[in-house]
């Protein structure tokens, strides 16, 4: 009996010390995992800090060149464009029909030289590639009434444009958006006059139809708004800029079969565009999202 009672001591100390290396070793991952996970957040919230310190030493420096009365655009968009593409936005004039496709097809003749497009080892040249996603998008529109009435149209609408235009050419495009910031606000200024203008020489500009499709989506869609949010605060200002554009032309023409109530989009980018620095048109933004502002009263 005595030695039986001797012993359940040292049982009862034993499974103590078993229980509390146990527990060490439990608390010591723990301790570990959480560190690893405080030192991740933290390397991210660095790397989201130099970003936007990046980006505001770039805003700056074009403020500075205004201050001293540079074009914001730069030499490289006179080197893509001509010499009149460089002009400071106040000399700027409407440009002629001919003149705007000259200026597109100039700019995808620069993207056939640049190297981080010919790693992309693509069939034809960059126009084609372009060409092909106009016509596969014209051709697959996405959908944007009922998109909350299925998980499975969600997820179709979050990988539309890798779907319709094929990861290869979006990630192409990606690769122009991060190369070629100089060139993209006065490319898309000059792109959306052809796609609104009257010559339809050129393949590859899509219908109002297919503006319209696209607009929507980006801007009344879940799809459409997290591909806007994860591209940078100027290419989402102008994208919204040009979705309006875009819509209020439709509106003229008796097309909006998706209700889209622009008011609130107009108020919310007037004020985003008013706060952004670094665009070289952006008095022109701004006079245009007055008027559009005059003509859809009461938000």
């Amino acid at each position: 009996m005595k030695a039986e009672r001797s012993y359940q001591p040292a049982m009862v100390i034993l499974v103590l010390i078993v229980i509390g290396i146990f527990l060490w070793i439990v608390l010591k991952d723990w301790y570990a995992t959480r560190i690893e996970t405080a030192r991740q957040q933290e390397s991210q919230e660095w790397q989201q800090r130099t970003e936007v310190l990046t980006q505001k030493l770039t805003d700056l420096e074009q403020e500075l060149k205004a201050a001293r009365g540079e074009a914001p655009l730069g030499e490289k968009v006179a080197e893509v464009f001509g010499p009149p593409a460089a002009e400071p936005p106040a000399q700027e004039k409407l440009l002629a029909p001919e003149e705007v496709q000259r200026r597109v097809m100039a700019f995808f003749a620069y993207l056939d030289g640049r190297d981080y497009v010919k790693a992309f080892e693509l069939q034809g040249s960059v126009y084609d590639q372009y060409v092909q996603t106009m016509e596969a998008l014209s051709a697959n529109p996405p959908k944007v009434a009922g998109e909350t009435e299925s998980l499975y149209e969600m997820l179709k609408n979050v990988s539309y444009f890798s779907r319709v235009m094929g990861r290869k050419r979006v990630e192409l495009a990606a690769q122009v958006l991060k190369n070629e910031p100089q060139l993209i606000e006065p490319a898309m200024r000059v792109f959306f006059q052809w796609y609104t203008g009257p010559l339809e020489k050129l393949r590859g500009k899509p219908s109002m139809r297919t503006m319209y499709a696209c607009a929507s989506f980006l801007v009344d869609t879940f799809g459409g708004r997290s591909y806007l949010l994860r591209r940078d605060s100027k290419i989402r200002l102008l994208s919204l800029y040009y979705c309006i554009q875009v819509i209020d032309r439709a509106n003229d023409q008796k097309m909006n079969p998706n209700g889209i109530d622009i008011r609130p989009l107009i108020a919310s980018t007037a004020r985003d565009m008013r706060s952004q620095t670094g665009l070289a048109y952006q008095k022109q933004y701004m006079a245009e999202l007055e008027r559009l502002a005059r003509k859809y009263p009461g938000q």
